[in-house]
């Protein structure tokens, strides 16, 4: 009984702790009237981070890349693949015709439970 007391709570402090996926934008007029790019009209500066938390390499709860903001449970999301259909979809939003400058940097922590996070931008121009 202990044990699934405490791999309850295990559970619920995961869930509560557990990956989220966002995008921000900062959009042109908050650029300073700096060009993020050599051509094209600047529409926004893309930034987006994603989070999960993994056994092993196993993925237990991550950001969901389809929704942002709501947890994937035993999906591999926090990786390049799955980041960047997230951020061409928020250029697309804006009203952007490319999606250019795309950087990503990539973070692993940990033991035996690992938390991984990648940090993905991009600059959106028409």
């Amino acid at each position: 009984m202990k044990k699934i007391a405490l791999f309850l709570s295990v559970a619920a402090v995961a869930l509560l702790f557990a990956g989220c996926a966002s995008v921000e934008a900062v959009q042109n007029p908050n650029l300073n009237g700096q060009r993020v790019s050599l051509s094209g009209t600047p529409v926004a500066h893309l930034n987006a981070q994603n989070w999960g938390i993994y056994l092993f390499s196993i993925p237990l709860f991550a950001g969901s890349t389809e929704n942002p903001g709501s947890i994937a449970v035993l999906e591999d999301t926090v990786n390049v693949e799955s980041m960047i259909p997230m951020v061409t979809a928020k250029s697309r939003e804006l009203k952007a015709s490319r999606t250019l400058d795309l950087a990503s940097q990539y973070s692993v922590g940990g033991f035996i439970f690992y938390t991984r996070s990648i940090n993905v931008s991009a600059n959106a121009v028409k």
